[in-house]
């Protein structure tokens, strides 16, 4: 049965700036929220047009969220409930707007206040990092406060068993009993946890910054993980129309829906940031969004927008879709790293990177001392290509940026002339605007590279952050799901079996551009467990010997499907800290385990990953034992299966091409495993301007292989690259330069083999050779 079409059905204006929260109350009635410092009501009239009927003052700074609190004792007409950035929330009487109610005990701004289950219960949440229960039949009573999460608490709920959940931009979840007793704290997502919404009687979604939803029992226990955003999520909301339905909103414009954990409609709107949406009981889906617009979308053609109107709207979604191939400071905007780029830490303190969000850029700044990156602002325009130069208090300059430094406050002109010393045009930035001095090193970076300077200034005394070079990550992917091709099904180790059948070879089946990640899947987990009872008993050096009972449950993580407890899992990581000698069955497990969704999570998140990934990496040096280097490579292949693994191999992309090209001694095994690894890098990156650096990388490698299998992977590699890559010219001149290749690729594409691994690589010479 044919999914009915979402289109545009009303167009909400009315508030002058975002719209942060959207919610909806009795009678189809819509409720908005907005940095104008105003809440407003919307009533609905006729078939599809909505009136705005009041507006809700009181609040001094921005409103960032609402809900509608059901009648109760105190307020038997019930209320709307509003929290501000002012740390206060405010209740309203529905009708005519009079503050009831005002509750004061958070010490930040409020980001989400929600109804509890029992009559007059009304939850709210904090950047001052707390959540609070408050009984507003009491309001004179002090509220429960929910203290421990280590940052700001984006959203809280009451789940349909009485436990409260909250959500913190520390990356966990955390679930109390109402008395504030702690009851367990839930990881997962690898990024901020923006939303919460209440699934079922057993269960509740989340949605994260790490493009991620995930399904949660209330006990806890995660069910399962739904992709579909490329970009941060906001925020979630059931759709009471749809059996097991919701929506999400979030970076990029974009609002999906979903029946279970399929996305089954992508709708686009003519924005940066949809903030929030919220499902009406009809099924009709509203949002707010960074225009100050509320829409309303239905699948009802009797609700549906003239023509006119849903003509021009989608105009304007073709028209913000176009803005991403706009250029800022000399970048395209498309070609820009996403959010992903901030999983990797800084190389110096004040390192700025640019990184996309939508049709947007921001410019963050890496802090050692709080070892982050924290956001300075967004990087409003300039195009250092274009023609002429801007006037700027009566005076030309080749380039004026904009730049928000303070949220809520106007950007601030940052004039610049090529001929200037950037250091110098900082730090009369710094002085005309009032700045800390510790700016200084962010903003000339900042200048240098927007302004895209190929040299400095002679007078220049600094150095320049190279966003074009080793700190540029773009990580790409060319499906729905963000930076998570399928893996592969088939154990590429098994030679011509790897790829494609015998019917495929004869048919010349185009290998390249290849669009998925392979994996490591064979082993023979007797001779792994056999191996490990072996070396246990050798381990030595502080480093107690396991029972059978505990080998035989860290062997059974190697199972793609295994359940597993968390001290097993503790197990495996001490494991890996066993000698050297005796290390690589322990690999081999590890290789295998990371496939699993629930442990590569916990294997990547940002806690242990990052030095699991340095511990990996130290393991491929040229004088460790070849089994160790082979299974090293294995792991990170295969740490590509789920997203946390994916992003951690992507941002330490350059230390594996470094140690891959070093390699000197590769016996057939490793050269699959290199080959393998830089196959997947290639499915990651192809689209990126540095897949020229990646295909050098590829090319060197391809120079020293001497295993046909090994070499075809490389060669797929290589033609997804030559493929893909925006920078086609520039590939296609490295791969003529190095003759060894070049001249292969031309022999190779003449034979006609019987062997089947010989055919593969002389089909795709010859598809490679043809983008040449």
């Amino acid at each position: 049965m044919a999914i009915p079409d979402y289109k545009l059905s009303a167009i909400l204006n009315g508030h002058s700036m975002d719209v942060r929260s959207v919610a909806a109350t009795k009678e189809f009635c819509i409720l908005s929220a907005s940095r104008d410092r105003t809440a407003k009501l919307w009533h609905p009239e006729g078939v599809k047009e909505f009136v705005n009927v009041i507006t809700y003052k009181g609040h001094r700074n921005f409103v960032s969220c609402i809900c509608w609190v059901p009648p109760c004792v105190s307020f038997p007409e019930g209320l709307v409930v509003t929290g501000s950035n002012d740390n206060t929330i405010l209740g309203y009487n529905l009708q005519d707007g009079t503050v009831l109610l005002t509750l004061e005990g958070h010490e930040n701004a409020v980001c989400s206040v929600s109804p509890g289950r029992d009559s007059g219960i009304l939850l709210s949440s904090s950047w001052d990092s707390t959540a609070k229960l408050w009984n507003i039949n009491n309001p004179q009573s002090s509220p429960i406060s929910f203290n421990g999460h280590q940052a700001a608490v984006w959203a809280v709920v009451e789940l349909c068993d009485g436990t409260i959940a909250t959500a913190s931009a520390d990356k966990s979840i955390k679930l109390w009993k109402k008395n504030h007793e702690l009851k367990t704290t839930l990881t997962g997502h690898t990024d901020c946890v923006r939303d919460l919404a209440v699934a079922s009687i057993e269960t509740f979604l989340s949605c994260s910054n790490d493009a991620s939803i995930k399904l949660w029992s209330n006990n806890g226990q995660c069910l399962n993980t739904f992709y579909g955003h490329s970009n941060y999520i906001y925020s979630i909301s059931i759709n009471p129309a749809v059996q097991n339905g919701f929506a999400t909103s979030g970076e990029g414009g974009s609002v999906r829906l979903w029946t279970g954990g399929d996305c089954i409609r992508e709708i686009r709107l003519p924005v940066q940031s949809v903030w929030s949406v919220t499902c009406l009981e009809n099924g009709d889906i509203v949002t707010g969004s960074s225009d100050g617009v509320i829409r309303v979308f239905t699948k009802d053609p009797a609700r549906f927008a003239d023509e006119e109107t849903i003509k021009n709207f989608e105009e304007e979604v073709e028209k913000i879709q176009a803005s991403s191939e706009q250029e800022i400071g000399g970048f395209k905007v498309s070609e820009l790293p996403g959010p992903e780029v901030l999983l990797e830490p800084g190389k110096s303190d004040g390192q700025t990177k640019l990184v996309r969000r939508g049709a947007a850029v921001k410019c963050y700044s890496w802090s050692v001392a709080e070892n982050t990156w924290n956001e300075i602002g967004d990087v409003m325009g300039a195009n250092p290509a274009s023609e002429g130069k801007t006037m700027y208090q009566g005076k030309e300059y080749d380039f004026v940026f904009s730049v928000d430094i303070k949220d809520g406050a106007p950007p601030i002109k940052l004039p610049y002339n090529k001929t200037e010393d950037p250091w110098a045009a900082a730090q009369a930035f710094i002085h005309r605007n009032d700045l800390p001095q510790g700016y200084l090193e962010q903003v000339a970076n900042f200048i240098i590279t927007n302004a895209k300077l190929d040299s400095l200034p002679a007078s220049s005394n600094g150095f320049a952050d190279p966003l074009t070079g080793e700190s540029r990550y773009v990580p790409g992917s060319g499906t729905a799901v963000p930076g998570l091709p399928p893996p592969s099904s088939r154990d590429p180790f098994t030679g011509s079996g790897a790829y494609v059948t015998q019917a495929a070879i004869s048919t010349e089946k185009p290998f390249v551009p290849h669009d998925s990640y392979i994996r490591f899947d064979q082993a023979n987990i007797k001779a792994i467990y056999d191996k490990l009872r072996e070396f246990n008993s050798k381990v030595g050096d502080g480093h107690n010997p396991l029972s059978d009972e505990q080998l035989q449950n860290v062997v059974k993580l190697g199972e793609l499907n295994s359940t597993h407890d968390p001290e097993t899992l503790t197990l495996l990581k001490k494991m890996l800290e066993w000698p050297k000698e005796i290390l690589f069955p322990v690999l081999d497990v590890t290789r295998l385990a990371v496939r699993n969704k629930q442990i590569n999570a916990q294997m990547f998140d940002t806690k242990y990953g990052p030095n699991f990934v340095q511990y990996l990496l130290t393991l491929l040096a040229p004088d460790n034992l070849p089994a160790n280097i082979m299974l090293t490579m294995r792991v990170l292949v295969n740490a590509f299966s789920d997203l946390p693994g994916e992003m951690l191999v992507l941002a330490a992309r350059e230390t594996v091409m470094h140690s891959l090209i070093c390699l000197t001694q590769l016996n057939n095994n490793t050269q699959v495993a290199a080959c393998s690894l830089l196959l997947n890098l290639s499915v990651a990156l192809a689209q990126q301007p540095d897949s020229v650096e990646l295909a050098e990388c590829v090319l060197q490698l391809l120079n020293k292989i001497t295993d046909n299998e090994a070499y075809f992977r490389g060669l797929v590699a290589l033609g997804t690259l030559l493929a893909e890559s925006p920078n086609k010219i520039q590939l296609q001149s490295k791969i003529v330069s190095h003759t060894q290749i070049h001249s292969r690729l031309k022999r190779d594409s003449t034979t006609n083999p019987s062997d089947a691994t010989l055919r593969k690589i002389s089909i795709c010479s010859q598809q490679v050779l043809r983008l040449l």
